[in-house]
C-alpha cells in the first residue's frame, strides 16, 4: 500500500518536472532568436520602397523573358528586386550570431576533449 502511494507520487512528480522543463525549453527557444537580431528594436521596420516599386512594376507588366530575368538577377539579390535597397538589408556576413551548426560543432568538440 505504502509502496503504491510512493510510486504514484514519484510518477506525478517526474511528470510535473518534465512539463516544467519542456515549458522552459519552449520559452528559451522562442526568446533566443530575438536576442540574435542585430538591429535595435527601437529602429522599427526598414522601409524598402525601391523593392516595393520594382515588385509593383513587374507585377503589372507582361511576363518577362528568361534573359531579362537573368540579367536582373545578376545585378543583386533576385530576379525581381535586383540590387534595390540591398544596403538596407541585413546580410549573413553582417551578423555576429552563431549558427546551429556552429553551436553543435562546439558542443561536440567540448564533449570529445
Amino acid at each position: 500500500m505504502l509502496f503504491n502511494r510512493i510510486n504514484s507520487w514519484l510518477k506525478s512528480s517526474i511528470r510535473a518536472i518534465a512539463i516544467v522543463l519542456m515549458c522552459g525549453l519552449m520559452f528559451v527557444s522562442v526568446v533566443n532568436p530575438v536576442s540574435a537580431a542585430t538591429s535595435s528594436p527601437t529602429d522599427g521596420e526598414v522601409s524598402l520602397d525601391e523593392v516595393q516599386a520594382k515588385t509593383d512594376d513587374v507585377a503589372s507588366s507582361n511576363p518577362r523573358g528568361i534573359k531579362e530575368v537573368t540579367k536582373e538577377a545578376r545585378k543583386g539579390l533576385n530576379g525581381v528586386q535586383g540590387a534595390a535597397d540591398a544596403d538596407k538589408m541585413i546580410m549573413p556576413e553582417d551578423t555576429d550570431a552563431t549558427t546551429v551548426k556552429e553551436k553543435a560543432e562546439n558542443f561536440f568538440d567540448k564533449l570529445t576533449k
